[in-house]
Formats: structure tokens, sequence, C-alpha cells
């Protein structure tokens, strides 16, 4: 808003300065018979006091009298010779022949005029406008009036549109129940009005769509706890060894299937808005090595480890401890699932806040593809087959988990070969939420490698 004001402010302080420039420098050009009419008429008496003085008065004697005259005002008064007569603008020597006088704008600040003698001879009156301190200081208090009205026509339309950028902001950061309130005289009530309908409209949407996967997922999960029962009865009562597996499978698909509803409930779970959960202070080692949410037998099987390079000097941190140990979660099993052998988990301070690193040497994430794959059940080609399987939706609610913490999340490519994802969070007090209500966060660089690796391994 008070980028608006300084606009504005500029564009009519240039254009009012225009306008005085044009004014003073063009006018006198542009209507020469007004000013010189108005300088005769403002110097009348002079010029009739000087007549008189002059009269009578021989070409001879003429310099000794201009010359008394200066005394008390050098160089007002001269004799112009007859040569130098006939050098002046035609209009001037028009207006000498017929009324006696003239006048002649030099510019901005000098002028001349002129007046004939009885034998002849022209007497020229130099003068300047002397105001040259006052002049500027009338203009910078006209600035200063005009910069004044202007924050007293804004203030209205700035308190206004205040409240309705803060109404957008609330509900773009998920306060779907945020509306503009303003006063029927307002400027802005129709637009207030337009984006009232506008979130009304948007609010509904996403709520229905909420509650149709928040119902489906639920309602889904009675079924499917029918099925896994049924199957592990139906694959204890089997003798036959192809019948078996064939139930394993159907087992398999269960499973998946289960895991499915419960990411849909997850993330339906982070988008919901309403009270947000209390932020507590956790011992950071223990609780990312109780977080991992891999078994050692399942690194045994895939032959992998985990390497462990957290900052000795950050101990505790300030998180809320369910939502960010899912989204660690979520990158230790991407990982697991992309790992040619190695994982590394790093953490340390950094820069008003702290940052979270997961990074594996399998063969990363291209670099056109590590924004999207932050999207709902978008996935990469090659992890749409059983052996990586995944849904899409665990990085979706790996940044939604860091969206509420107030952080972000992008992806670089790692020393170790593959993908690096670097959590950066700023530094909480227990209790208290910035994840809301922050300013839009604004996409990460594709490439990566600006991030220095500086862990300390433990």
């Amino acid at each position: 808003m008070f980028a608006m004001l300084v606009r504005l402010y500029l564009t009519v302080a240039g254009l009012l300065l225009c306008s005085m420039l044009l004014v003073q420098q063009a006018f006198p050009y542009l209507f020469p018979d007004q000013y010189s009419q108005s300088a005769r008429h403002e110097f009348s008496g002079e010029l009739a006091l000087l007549r008189e003085h002059l009269r009578g008065v021989g070409i001879g004697e003429l310099p000794e009298r201009i010359a008394t005259l200066n005394r008390s005002n050098p160089d007002r008064y001269s004799v112009l010779s007859p040569a130098m007569a006939l050098r002046l603008p035609s209009r001037v020597l028009a207006e000498l022949a017929a009324t006696g006088t003239a006048s002649d704008h030099v510019s901005t600040e000098h002028h001349h005029v002129y007046v004939r003698l009885d034998h002849g001879d022209v007497v020229q009156i130099s003068y300047d406008e002397s105001d040259f301190p006052i002049r500027y200081i009338a203009y910078a208090t006209v600035f200063a009036m005009v910069l004044v009205g202007l924050m007293i026509w804004l203030q209205p339309h700035w308190r206004d549109l205040e409240q309705l950028r803060d109404a957008a902001a609330r509900f773009g950061d998920g306060d779907l129940n945020a509306r503009a309130r303003l006063p029927g005289g307002s400027s802005i009530r129709q637009l207030c009005v337009y984006f009232n309908n506008m979130a009304d409209q948007i609010g509904c949407l996403i709520q229905s769509q909420r509650d149709m996967v928040n119902a489906a997922s639920h309602e889904l999960r009675t079924p499917i706890t029918r099925l896994e029962f049924g199957l592990a009865n139906l694959g204890d009562t089997l003798d036959d060894r192809v019948a078996r597996a064939r139930v394993h499978a159907l087992r398999c698909d269960v499973e998946e299937l289960d895991l499915l509803v419960g990411e849909l409930l997850t993330l339906g779970m982070l988008e919901r808005s309403g009270p947000m959960p209390a932020l507590e202070r956790i011992d950071l080692s223990a609780f990312l090595r109780a977080s991992t949410g891999v078994s050692a037998e399942e690194l045994r099987i895939r032959t992998t480890h985990i390497e462990w390079a957290l900052a000795p000097a950050l101990k505790e941190v300030v998180v809320e401890p369910r939502s960010l140990g899912r989204a660690f979660s979520n990158l230790m099993r991407n990982a697991l699932r992309y790992a040619d052998g190695t994982i590394r988990v790093g953490a340390e301070a950094v820069e008003h806040g702290w940052q979270l690193v997961v990074e594996d040497d399998g063969v990363g994430i291209p670099p056109e593809d590590r924004l999207r794959v932050f999207e709902p059940f978008y996935r990469l080609d090659r992890s749409r087959d059983r052996a990586t399987g995944g849904f899409g939706l665990g990085l979706s609610i790996v940044r939604q988990v860091i969206d509420r913490h107030g952080g972000e999340v992008h992806i670089e490519s790692s020393p170790l070969g593959g993908a690096r994802f670097v959590m950066r969070i700023p530094w909480h007090q227990p209790g208290e939420w910035r994840g809301r209500n922050r300013p839009p966060r604004e996409e990460p660089a594709a490439d990566a490698g600006h991030l220095e690796h500086s862990f300390h391994l433990q």
C-alpha cells in the first residue's frame, strides 16, 4: 500500500511540477502580448515618473541623469543607442511606435521594459524577480499540501484495501471462513462483495472435496479390514500352494489400499483448518532415530544403512512432533525405496532456524520434476511399478507439514549421487505457531548445490 501511495504522489507531483515549469517557461512566449501589457501596466507609474524626470533633457545630459538614477539601484536604467534600439524585436519596436512603451521577456527571472523619450531616445529598465528562495519554498509547500491531501484521501481506501488483503491472505493460508467486512460507504465495497462470493464458492468446493475424500476414506476402512481378516483366514485354510500365493498377492493389494486410505486421511487432516496442535520441545536426535519408520529388518533386506550427521550443537528444537515425525518417516521411506545402499540424515542450525536433510545414493530426481513431486498423486515414471510402490502422497504430506511449521522444503542433487531433501524450519517457542498467515511461499530454484554440506558426523 505504501508503494501505491508513493507512485501516486510522484505522479501527481511530477505533473504539477511540469505544469508549473510550462507556465513559467512557455507561457511568456505563447502569449507575449498579454505578458507585455501586464508588465507595462505594472510599471506604468515608474514610466510616467521617468518621462517627467527626463523631459527636456538634452542628449548630452541624458547619460548623467541616468547615472544619477542608477546610484540607488545600479544598472537598472540604461540608454540604448539608435543602433541598439533598431536591433530590438519587431514586436517591441511596434509597441514603442504605437504606445511609447514596451516590454520584453528575456528569461524566467529577467525582464526589460522600454520607454521612448520625446527626442526619440529609448531608455531600458532592467529588473529581475528576486523571489528565488521564496518561490521554491512555495513550491515545496504546495507539494507538501498535495501529499497531505493524498494521504487524507487515501486513508479510507488504504484501510479497506488492507482489510481485503488480510482476508485474502487468511483465505490463502487455509482459513476458508475468512471474509472481508467493509462499511457500506466503502469505495471498494463492490470488489469486497465479489471477493466474498468467490471465497464462498471456492470454500464450498474445497470443503465438499475434503468431506467426500474423508468420508470415503473412513468408509473404506471397514471393508478393507474385513477383506484383510477374510484373506488371512482363507490363506490359513488352503493347502494348494498356488492358491495360497494368489491369496498372499491379494493381501498385498489390500495392504496397499489400506496404506492409501491412511495417506488420504493424513492429508485431509493436514489441510483441515482448525485449532493447531501444540508445539513441543523435543530432543532432536532421539526423536529422529525413533521416527524413521524403517525397521532394522527392512534395512537388512535392502542392504541399506543410515548415516547420522547431526550437529552436536543442535540438541533441542520446538516442533509439532506427530506431524513432523510423519513427514520425516515419509522422507526416510522414500529414500529407502530408491537408495542403492546409503541414506544420510543431517541436521544443523542455519540463519533464523534449523534445517533437516535426508539424502540417498540412488538415481536422484531430474531437475524438471523437483517441484512437481510435491503435488498430490504425482509420481515419476520409475515409481509406478510394484517394486518401488508409492501413491504420490508422501511428499505432498511432507510439504504440508513443513508449511504448517512456517518453513520450506526443496530438492537438490546429493553428493552421494541421489536426491537431497532439505527442510528449513524457523525457530519456534512452545505453543507458538507461525506457520499460519505467513507470506506466500516462493518456489525454490530447481537446481541445487547452493547449500554447503558441512555436517559433523556423529
